[in-house]
């Protein structure tokens, strides 16, 4: 510790630091000194930084004010602002955000006791002086006052005689002297008080040497490697790396640092000492247990199942361990119902149908859902400190912060929030009672705009900011990210207050020729810092070409002997084994006898790729479904097949189509319409909103009509079966299918027809692995001759689209069959009838069903286009891997 510094500190001075960080660290050193010289106990020294020591002032000081905190002062001015954008309609302006730079604004004023008029104001300025005007009379007239202004205060007080100055004050580590604070030393010195600056006396034989970096990956790596040389041979040695851009450069330094100077930590995960410390933290919200505190108070009457996902995911509930597995199963069944949003009362009578249909229980989410609906349903106002009680109940009886132990940092996350919730009950001074709603949003903002920085053991390492480090010597110092437009910094005005009048009064950010200066100092104590100075900037960051800073072209570049990277990705490729190489393409056989549950899906994915067919149908691999807003394409599909099926139950054939009266017709499409929906919402055990079945009704009715006038067109015709259900033996494989529908023709053979309201291509009939088998399949079960057509019905809107698409023995009988690539293929393959088409199904189908029911699993797509693009596997296969690990082959050679 510097000489004078103790000595001032130990004949009982009062040492005011510019930040807290460098209070505990002179009173560390001050503690190490008395123990070198033999003491067992001392007095603690008056060490404290300016805000501890002004906050301590608000209490001792008699005839002091009452002060309004941070988040009081927040909402006073979120009120004003808003008030004003009600009766100006300027409704364009954030007010959470226009209100926090107006109060900052208001901030400069008093600190530097400057003021302005109308005559130099803009529209914006304006605005400003009628929200200060507000807070001013409200202010008085409430007896509210700005911690800001306390040194004015204390000034006031002093030339009151209401408060006693000590004998001698040391300002440590200032950069500079703001004039608030210059104000209250002057009046202090005036009545006796001795005021002196102190900064920690240059380092000697300073060694400074330039570093170019690549981009600020490769800077940072080369300063996580240095550290490490540095520890190795000396562990005690004190680091430390400053970034006048510590903000952008943060998850660098994270990432790069934790995996070379911790490897073993990360990659175990367990909680350790930290090798580093960041004085910069996160923002509260992103701590994991405090965003599902804030996720579960933003629940609202609907919920949409992203939220009901998470709910049923997150460890932070009660049961979140204990019914993790079934929660997991209810939440894929939930989205196999394909709903967007639920009420929490439909969704608990949802919950506790499907725990009983699938044998799976989770009572306890089900407990949790009804408590989450009865908060819901306070729709009173109440002040904000009731609201903060009523919040705290209900994360108490959701089982918040769950059941399994908290680590360190989360326990501290959770006692943040806690301190949230009183700053929100002490809204009742300056509040009045609001909504549930309005609540949350107020503690949502609060918790948003709160640092997170846990506390640890002491770290060897240190990184800071240019402003954090004042007043600190080190062994070892790297300052990073030294290009020109970090340091000087670029100028940023407040935009509340005119630039002429921050200029004059020479306010923080205002012009460049301030920050020029600024700079100056700051590069002047940072470069004395520690004998060891390494100056490092990127010559590209973010694609743009870089510049040095003017304060280190001067220095000569170094030449850095760097350790060798440990960081785990590069250290175990390096050091891998040699693998021995397995190539497994068979899983084990189908034994059973039964019908194995995937219908034709099974000989589908078999031939667009075996592995992909396993996968699905042996080891039940399958993404997720996904809800969508309304209907999904797939239920719209769905009841458009049901529309007709309904149809057809009731007309069974073409003659009777025929028959219908306009009148007639219209009615009993209405009538299947209307079934099709109620079935959809039966299925999916919920209502449709009533514009949205009015608009799908009506979607509904007018494809059918436009279809139903395509079989008109066709030659006479009798639906014999519709959505008919069977059993056929595909080679090994024996499978329950159903097809859309069976029809009679005048001939005595039959139709095989499916709806599709894409657009499919019967040319995948044709290859040598049938990608479209659904139709073929239901052929093996009859004879040939019993076949007189197998088509695809393509139900669509547009009228050139809509229309039969396949092969029949009379193509001339089914409207808009004909199709040129078809016929080129069938000339192709030299198949000059009908039969040679069937017979190409009796081969290669059954031949896809051996290799399924024998276990082939080889991953070996038949196109990668038409398998692989909308495929659920690809990262169980990792077909792009194969596929990129070609490609490089290729190119080399």
């Amino acid at each position: 510790m510097d000489k004078a510094l103790y000595l001032a500190a130990n004949e009982g001075s009062l040492v005011l630091t510019v930040n807290d960080r460098l209070s505990r660290n002179l009173s560390q050193q001050y503690d190490q000194v008395q123990q070198e010289q033999g003491a067992a106990t001392w007095l603690r020294p008056e060490i404290l930084g300016l805000s501890a020591w002004l906050k301590r002032c608000q209490t001792q000081v008699a005839g002091l004010p009452h002060f309004l905190n941070k988040v009081q002062l927040q909402y006073v001015w979120e009120q004003i602002v808003a008030d004003d954008v009600e009766r100006s309609g300027n409704y364009l302006l954030q007010v959470p955000q226009t209100a926090r730079r107006a109060l900052q604004a208001h901030q400069l004023l008093v600190r530097y006791s400057a003021n302005f008029g109308v005559d130099e104001s803009s529209e914006d300025h304006r605005a400003f002086l009628r929200w200060r005007q507000a807070w001013q009379g409200q202010a008085t007239s409430q007896g509210w006052h700005d911690s800001i202004e306390l040194p004015w205060l204390l000034a006031k007080a002093v030339v009151e005689q209401r408060f006693t100055v000590p004998k001698k004050i040391v300002l440590a580590g200032f950069d500079e002297i703001s004039p608030d604070l210059a104000h209250l030393c002057q009046v202090m010195a005036s009545a006796g008080a001795m005021v002196e600056e102190w900064q920690p006396p240059p380092c000697l034989n300073i060694q400074r040497q330039r570093v170019t970096a690549d981009d600020p990956v490769d800077e940072v790596n080369c300063c996580a490697r240095w550290i490490r040389g540095l520890l190795e041979k000396n562990p005690s040695a004190k680091i430390a790396v400053v970034a006048p851009q510590l903000e952008a450069y943060q998850p660098l330094i994270e990432q790069i640092f934790s995996a070379e100077l911790d490897p073993e930590a990360l990659l175990s995960g367990v909680e350790t000492p930290e090798t580093f410390n960041i004085s910069l933290g996160h923002k509260l919200e992103r701590e994991g247990v405090v965003h599902a505190a804030l996720r579960l108070l933003r629940l609202g009457i609907q919920i949409g199942h992203d939220e009901i996902s998470w709910l049923l995911r997150t460890p932070y509930l009660q049961g979140g361990i204990s019914e993790a597995d079934n929660r997991a199963k209810i939440d894929r069944e939930l989205r196999r119902l394909r709903r967007f949003d639920w009420s929490p009362s439909r969704l608990s009578k949802t919950l506790k149908g499907l725990s009983s249909k699938h044998s799976v229980a989770v009572p306890e989410f089900i407990s949790l859902l009804d408590t989450v609906n009865e908060n819901l349903r306070q729709s009173s106002r109440k002040m904000p400190g009731s609201w903060a009680e009523s919040f705290t109940n209900l994360l108490h009886k959701l089982g918040w912060p769950g059941s399994r132990g908290l680590s360190s940092r989360e326990y501290q996350a959770v006692q943040h929030l806690r301190e949230a919730f009183a700053e929100l009950a002490s809204l009742d001074s300056v509040s009045k009672p609001m909504k549930r709603s309005e609540a949350v949003k107020v503690l949502l903002r609060m918790v948003s705009s709160t640092d997170f920085q846990p506390e640890g053991s002491a770290s060897t390492v240190q990184v800071l900011g240019e402003l954090e480090a004042s007043g600190l010597i080190f062994d070892h110092l790297w300052i990073l990210g030294l290009h020109d437009s970090a340091l000087p910094r670029p100028p940023s005005p407040n935009p509340f207050i005119p630039i002429p009048v921050q200029r004059r009064y020479q306010m923080k950010r205002s012009d460049s020729e301030r920050e020029s200066q600024f700079a100056e100092q700051v590069v002047s104590r940072l470069f004395s810092a520690a004998p060891d100075i390494v100056l490092s900037w990127p010559r590209r960051d973010k694609g743009s070409e870089q510049r040095p800073s003017p304060f280190i072209r001067h220095i000569e570049e170094g030449h850095l002997a760097l350790a060798d990277s440990c960081a785990p990705d590069l250290v175990y490729w390096n050091n891998r084994p040699v693998l021995d190489e397995l190539t497994d393409q068979m899983g084990p056989p189908i034994s059973s006898r039964k019908p194995f549950t995937g219908g034709t899906g099974i000989i589908k994915d078999q031939a667009l790729c075996p592995f992909r067919a396993f996968a699905h149908h042996r080891l039940r691999a399958e993404k997720l479904d996904e809800p969508d807003i309304g209907i999904d394409n797939m239920s719209r599909g769905s009841l458009v097949h049901t529309v007709l099926e309904l149809f057809w139950d009731k007309t069974v054939d073409q003659q009777a189509l025929l028959s219908l009266t306009d009148e007639a017709l219209v009615n009993s499409l209405r009538d299947a319409v209307s079934g099709a929906l109620e079935r959809l919402e039966k299925e999916r055990r919920y209502d449709l909103p009533p514009r949205q079945k009015q608009i799908e009704r009506r979607r509904l009715f007018l494809l059918a009509r436009l279809w139903l006038d395509r079989e008109s067109r066709r030659k006479p015709f009798r639906v014999v079966a519709s959505e008919k259900s069977h059993q056929i033996k595909i080679g090994d494989l024996l499978i329950r299918t159903r097809i859309d529908r069976v029809d009679e023709l005048e001939d005595g053979t039959c139709a095989i027809i499916d709806y599709k309201t894409g657009q499919p291509d019967p040319l995948q009939w044709l290859d040598d692995r049938v990608t479209e088998p659904q139709l073929p399949a239901y052929c093996l079960g009859m004879s040939q001759d019993q076949i007189g057509a197998v088509m695809f019905a393509v139900v669509r809107s547009k009228d050139k689209e809509c229309g039969f698409r396949g092969v029949a023995r009379d193509l001339e009988s089914w409207p808009g069959s004909k199709s040129r690539k078809l016929s080129s293929k069938l000339e192709e393959n030299n198949w000059l009838s009908f039969e040679d088409v069937l017979t190409h199904w009796q081969k290669s189908l059954p031949e896809l069903g051996n290799a399924f029911a024998r276990g082939e699993a080889l991953v070996d797509p038949v196109d990668p286009d038409l398998a692989c693009k909308y495929c659920d596997l690809k990262g169980l296969c990792r077909i792009t891997e194969k596929v990129a690990g070609l490609q490089e082959v290729e190119i080399d050679d």
